[in-house]
Order: structure tokens, then sequence, then C-alpha cells
């Protein structure tokens, strides 16, 4: 009887890290979809706001990315930056290139005027279209096939162990 609990357990604890896979991939594609809002909204409020760059980044985050610029800044913007993109939790399975077009957003944001600025915005938006496009191929190739291969991962499991 214990037996047979254990191997269904085996089989769903699989299925459940292909499962979680699929769901990282999914929220890969969320973030970078709220990123991409969020410079929108940071375009608006510099086209329309006055007020100092810290406050506009923290002014345009959406709400299921607010949580990564509440940090508090020690030195000047790019180490703000620096530390909310590193702090970036790790459940929104970013990639070596979607970190690096955050830091190298963030290192040149805020060191022109505000035309140069919105182009400056409106250069990462089309390069993060890219990473986007990129994310929902994978999504649509791996999403399925990872829960896929973690319940036969399990089956088979259960199987060498029955």
């Amino acid at each position: 009887m214990f037996k047979y609990i254990g191997l269904i357990f085996i089989i769903i604890t699989c299925f459940g890290a292909g499962w979680y896979y699929s769901l990282r991939l999914k929220f890969r594609c969320e973030f970078l979809n709220s990123f991409k809002d969020f410079l929108s909204t940071l375009e608006t409020n510099m086209k329309y706001n006055s007020a100092e760059i810290f406050s506009l980044v923290k002014k345009s985050a959406p709400e299921n990315i607010k949580t990564v610029f509440e940090r508090d800044s020690g030195g000047g913007f790019q180490n703000y930056w620096s530390l909310c993109v590193e702090n970036i939790p790790l459940h929104f399975a970013l990639k070596k290139d979607d970190y690096n077009l955050l830091y190298e957003f963030g290192r040149l944001l805020g060191t022109t005027d505000i035309e140069g600025q919105i182009n400056h915005i409106n250069l990462y938006k089309e390069l993060l279209e890219n990473n986007i496009n990129n994310s929902y191929t994978e999504l649509k190739q791996k999403s399925k096939l990872s829960k896929t291969l973690g319940l036969f991962l399990g089956i088979t499991i259960a199987l060498l162990l029955f």
C-alpha cells in the first residue's frame, strides 16, 4: 500500500517539476511585457512631468514588478538601477540577454536631456520586443514539452522502482 502511494508521489513530484519550469517560462513573458509597459509609462511621465528620475521610475512601475523598484539608492541613479536589476526575483527566470538589456537601459538613462531619454526609451522598447518574441516562442516550444517530460520521467522512475 505504501509502495503505491510512494510511486504516485514520485509521479506527481516529477510532473510538478515540469509544471514549475513551464510557469517560469510564462513568468518571463509576463515580466518582459510588464517592463515594456513600464517603458511606455516612463516615456509618458518624462514628457509631462518634471520630477527627478528616481521618482519617475518608481511612479511608472506596474504593480506586478513594483517591488523591484522599491530599493533604497546608495548613490546615483546607475547604482540604484543596478541594485534593482540584481534583486529581480529568480522566479521571473530571466536570461542573461534580458539582464544585459536591463543593465544597459539603466546605465544610460538619465544622462541626457528629455528628448534624448525619450529616444533612448524608444530604442530599448524595440530591443525588448525581440526578447519578448523569443520568450513567447520559447514558451510555445518548451511549456508543453516540460510538463510531458516531467510526467513521463515520473512514470519511468515509478516503473523502475516497481
